[in-house]
């Protein structure tokens, strides 16, 4: 093998070991944000009415149902490499609301319990990388 055929050689194993890492981490990134609607699901589960700075109790059941999870990828560029990001949106119009607060209602805060109660997982699903 010539210099040049193993310089190509090489090439193409990175490239198809990047595609392979990306793929795999992809997918880990879906299995996080499951983890975190599973989370938020769990966490929103308080009796109405909660008291101010715990999190919201169910009335309706909207904010524990009402989540759009998914995954985005940024960057491409095998120098710079990508960003990938795993999220758990609420779709409740009032989420915020209940997580800030605002002049005639305290806060009822549940975004870092969310976190908090997901952690162990994600570190779990990424733990062989």
């Amino acid at each position: 093998m010539t210099p040049g055929e193993a310089a190509v050689a090489l090439q193409q194993e990175v490239k198809k070991t990047i595609y392979d890492t990306n793929k795999k981490v992809m997918q880990k990134a879906v299995r996080v944000s499951n983890a975190m609607r599973n989370s938020a699901i769990e966490v929103l589960t308080n009796p109405s009415p909660s008291p101010p700075g715990s999190p919201p109790g169910v009335r309706s059941g909207y904010l524990r149902r009402a989540w759009k999870t998914g995954v985005r990828m940024g960057g491409g560029s095998s120098a710079s490499g990508i960003s990938i990001v795993a999220y758990a949106d609420s779709k409740a119009p009032y989420a915020g609301y209940l997580q800030d607060g605002t002049k005639k209602m305290a806060a009822r805060p549940f975004v870092d319990e969310i976190l908090e109660d997901v952690e162990p997982e994600v570190d779990s699903i990424f733990s062989d990388l």
